[in-house]
C-alpha cells in the first residue's frame, strides 16, 4: 500500500476555511455527522491518530473541511457501505462520503452535491494468474470478487455477466482482496485507487481496462430536500476545486 502522509494531510485539513457559517444548521445541532465505510484506503481508512478520531483519508479531509466552514464539530459514523443511502435518507447520518458514485439509481433516494473526484475501476489478482489481462478474462470460469454496493459489483454482474455463483461479495475491499492473496478467489474488481493501494501492500498485481472500466464520479450524499446543507458542500467543494487543495490532498495520501 503506498505511504499515507497523514501528517501533512491534516495540516491541509486542519486550515478553517472563510466561508459563511449557517446558522439555521448550528441551531440544529453543533455535529455533523458523517457516514462512510471505513475500509477504502486512501479515501477512508481507521489508524491510530486520524484527522477525526480513529477516522483518516481523503474523504475524512473533506468531510471535517465542510464542518469545520460550518463550525460544526465532525462525527463519523463507520457502516457498512451499502447501507449508507438509507443511513441519509433515514436521517441517521446528515451526509455519506464514502467514495460515492452518483448514479440515477442512488438519486431516486438521496441528493447529490458536485461531483469532486473521477475514478474508475480495476482488477486485482495474483501476480501468477497470468491469463486475466482485461476484464473480458474474468468471464472464463474465474472466481470473483467485490464489495457489495460497490460499482464493481454492477459491472461484474449486469455488464460482465459473471455467473452468479461464481461471485463473492463482502463488505469490506480489504477483506475480499485478502481472498484473492489467500487464493480463494482468482480476481477483486474495485475501485482504482484502492485496489492499487491494496495490491501494492499485499504483493498483488492489478489490471486496468479503460475500454470496460469506465470513468465515474464519486460526489457528496444528502437527505433529499436539504438545499442548505447541500449549498454549503458545494460552495466547500467548489472552494477546494479552484485552490487545487482537493488534488494537494489527493497526491498527499496516494504518495
Amino acid at each position: 500500500m503506498k505511504k499515507f502522509l497523514k501528517k501533512a494531510a491534516a495540516v491541509a485539513c486542519a486550515a478553517v476555511m472563510t466561508l459563511g457559517v449557517l446558522s439555521a444548521c448550528q441551531s440544529e445541532s453543533k455535529e455533523l455527522v458523517l457516514g462512510t465505510n471505513a475500509a477504502f484506503p486512501p479515501f477512508e481508512f481507521t489508524t491510530t491518530n486520524g484527522v477525526v478520531g480513529n477516522y483518516d483519508g481523503i474523504d475524512i479531509c473533506i468531510g471535517k473541511k465542510i464542518a469545520d466552514s460550518m463550525d460544526r464539530e465532525l462525527k463519523v459514523e463507520d457502516m457498512e457501505f451499502d447501507g449508507l443511502v438509507a443511513a441519509v435518507k433515514s436521517g441517521k447520518v446528515d451526509m455519506a462520503v464514502a467514495g460515492m458514485t452518483a448514479t440515477d439509481e442512488r438519486r431516486q433516494s438521496v441528493d447529490f452535491s458536485d461531483t469532486y473526484y473521477t475514478a474508475s475501476q480495476v482488477i486485482i489478482t495474483n501476480p501468477d494468474n497470468t491469463d486475466i489481462n482485461s476484464a473480458e478474462d474474468l468471464k472464463n470460469d474465474k472466481t470473483v470478487g467485490v464489495v457489495l454496493g460497490y460499482t464493481g459489483d454492477g459491472i461484474v454482474t449486469d455488464d460482465l455477466e459473471v455467473e452468479e455463483s461464481k461471485i463473492t461479495r463482502a463488505n469490506r475491499g480489504i477483506d475480499i482482496v485478502q481472498d484473492v492473496k489467500n487464493g480463494k478467489l482468482d480476481a477483486v474488481v474495485i475501485d482504482r485507487e484502492t485496489g492499487v493501494a491494496l495490491a501494492e501492500k499485499e504483493g498483488l498485481r492489478f489490471v486496468e481496462d479503460p475500454e470496460v472500466f469506465e470513468a465515474e464520479e464519486y460526489a457528496i450524499a444528502v437527505k433529499k430536500g436539504n438545499t442548505e446543507l447541500l449549498e454549503q458542500i458545494n460552495s466547500v467543494l467548489r472552494e477546494m476545486k479552484e485552490s487545487g487543495e482537493i488534488e494537494e490532498i489527493a497526491n498527499q495520501y496516494n504518495q
